[in-house]
């Protein structure tokens, strides 16, 4: 929470510094359109650097640099080479420094290619793809904590089969330009907590939670999705 506030706070100061800016004439080449889009993305520069998010990093700074190419005179790199620039250096940081929020020691699996999981669970369950699909069914009794990270893939992971410990769980996860679904009971309340940069979570079909059961989904998206499915 308080980081959200920092972010809104520097939001709103960025806005009215780039507003009287313009009024005074500093930013005469600079248009409306691209000054709200500066803002925006100088916006989203900041929440990831808040987060280290590297894929929202790498490309607020390459949009900033398209809608400034010709003030800053590097219109030969924009728009295709900086976007691939910022692409390839999103890949390579996600694989130099994955997601490392572990709380849990037991089983953790990097699934490059297409599988599935079903097997019995303890109270965590942790899961990484990369490059490719997975789909997981979580089998416990006792289910407390999960961690799903995936990257230029995607991931289905099925909690039909779980029982919550003590009413209060928790989903950590990690997406970047990745898809992934999590199946749900419709039982079950859903408090969003999750950082989304490029990104969305989308709920899908009705939940009938009374809030004894409560499940905490956290961690950071970057272009990409996470679609809960309650069943």
């Amino acid at each position: 929470m308080r980081k959200e506030k920092i972010f809104w706070g520097l939001f709103f100061i960025f806005g009215a510094v780039f507003i009287i800016f313009g009024r005074l004439g500093y930013l005469r080449e600079v248009s409306v359109f691209s000054l709200m889009l500066t803002i925006f993305f100088a916006a989203m520069l900041i929440k990831s650097l808040m987060h280290l998010e590297y894929t929202g990093i790498l490309f607020s700074i390459a949009f900033l640099c398209i809608i400034y190419a010709g003030p800053l005179g590097i219109t030969a790199v924009t728009p295709w080479p900086v976007l691939g620039a910022a692409l390839l250096g999103s890949i390579g940081c996600h694989l130099l420094f994955p997601s490392r929020k572990k709380r849990w020691k037991e089983w953790h699996r990097d699934e490059p290619f297409e599988s599935v999981i079903d097997e019995e669970d303890g109270t965590a369950v942790c899961h990484r793809t990369t490059f490719g699909s997975a789909v997981k069914y979580v089998n416990s009794d006792h289910f407390k904590y999960a961690q799903f990270d995936v990257s230029f893939g995607e991931i289905k992971a099925y909690f039909d089969n779980a029982g919550v410990e003590g009413g209060d769980a928790e989903i950590n996860v990690d997406v970047s330009f990745a898809g992934m679904e999590l199946f749900l009971p419709k039982e079950w309340t859903v408090i969003n907590q999750a950082s989304a940069v490029f990104g969305a979570v989308d709920e899908k079909n009705r939940n009938h939670g009374d809030g004894t059961i409560r499940i905490r989904l956290t961690g950071r998206i970057s272009f990409g999705g996470v679609t809960i499915i309650y069943v």
